[in-house]
Order: structure tokens, then sequence, then C-alpha cells
């Protein structure tokens, strides 16, 4: 029989999942940030990103392994969204609203103590943050604006002219997938110890509530 997973949070597991979550929007920031070095950045920052925000992902998800975790973490996400006056753009919005909400239903479907399945999930994360760039294909005139207000005229140029065509689309969205499972084996291979603590490895028997940061 499956194990029960806890169903209710404790304020200090409410504060750490917080806390983490910040750790996966300072890295959602941190993308956004590198695209100041130039349009080829604006898109790549992503697939970068993904490799560092494994790390709070997985060591939030194996610490709390209920339904919600993800949830809170997309609160904070949809806050940024709407800080950044973005959520209006449709695309935008579909993308943010699946990689924050969906993973939590891809881990209750696969187990919240499986590594294959936080790494489903965290796949489906990644979705929340190709929003803005899934623009340039599909919406390359708010592209070019948002791009132009932010970065000027002949930076939004680049950025739209350097990646025309359906090829362009497909391997951006290759090498952000590919960029995230990378970003799973690293946070693994970092966060071994706690991962096998909290049961997500194997080595040691999954905790139900743990209580330690």
């Amino acid at each position: 029989m499956p194990k029960l997973m806890p169903t209710k949070w404790s304020g200090k597991e409410i504060g750490v999942t917080i806390g983490y979550a910040f750790l996966l929007l300072l890295c959602y920031f941190a993308s956004d940030c590198l695209g100041f070095f130039g349009p080829f950045f604006w898109d790549y920052g992503v697939p970068i990103m993904l490799l560092v925000a494994g790390i709070p992902y997985f060591y939030i998800a194996a610490r709390e392994q209920r339904y919600g975790t993800f949830t809170i973490v997309g609160v904070l996400f949809l806050l940024y969204g709407i800080v950044g006056g973005v959520l209006s753009n449709v695309p935008y919005l579909v993308c943010v609203l699946i990689g924050v909400f969906v993973p939590d239903l891809v881990r209750m479907a696969m187990g919240y103590d499986s590594f294959l399945g936080t790494l489903v999930s965290y796949l489906v994360f990644a979705i929340a943050r190709i929003g803005a760039q899934i623009n340039i294909w599909l919406k390359p005139e708010w592209c070019h604006d948002q791009a132009v207000e932010e970065m000027g005229e002949e930076y939004a140029d680049a950025l739209i002219n350097n990646n025309a065509g359906a090829l362009k689309c497909v391997i951006f969205l290759v090498v952000v997938l590919a960029a995230a499972v990378v970003g799973a084996y690293i946070a693994k291979a970092i966060l071994r110890k706690p991962l096998t603590k909290y049961g997500m490895l194997k080595g040691a028997a999954p905790v139900e509530a743990p209580k330690e940061a």
C-alpha cells in the first residue's frame, strides 16, 4: 500500500517552502538579467537557469512530499508576472499557469518520493520559464515591442531576425528540455545526502513530515 503523505502544513514548513520558492524566483530573475548580454542570452538564459534551478527545486520537492508545495511556488511566480505586467499576454500566461500548477499533479500521479516523478515535474516547471521566449514565434510583434521598450530597436530587430523560423523554435525547446534533465542530475549529484535522507533516492526510508530546515 502506498504510504500516506502529510496533508497539514506547519508554519515552519510553509516558511521553508516560501524561502526555497524565492531561490527559484531568484534563478528566474537572474536568467532575465542575462538578456542584457545580448539577444542570444535573452533566449538561452532559460536553459542556463534550468541547470542551476534544479538544486532548490529538488531539495524542496524531497523535503515537502505533499500536494501544494509547488502551488505555493506558483503563487509567487504569478505575483512576479503581475509585477512585470506581462500576464496580459496569453501565451505567457498559459505557460506560467501550466509550469507552476501542473508539477504538483505530476508528483501526485508519479509519487512524491519518486526522483523520476520529480524530474518529469521539473520538465513541466520549465514551461513556466519560456512564456516570454515562445512569443518570438507566436506573437513576434508583442515580443519585439517588449524588447524595444527594454533594450532598444536594434536589439529587438536582432532578437526577432536571429530566431525566425520553426526550426529555431524546435531547437530552443529541445535545448530547454535537455537543460532541465541535466539540471535534475546536477541536483541529484549535489543533493545526494538530503535526497537520500528524505527517501527520494535509495538508501533511506522516506520520512513523512521532516522538521529540519
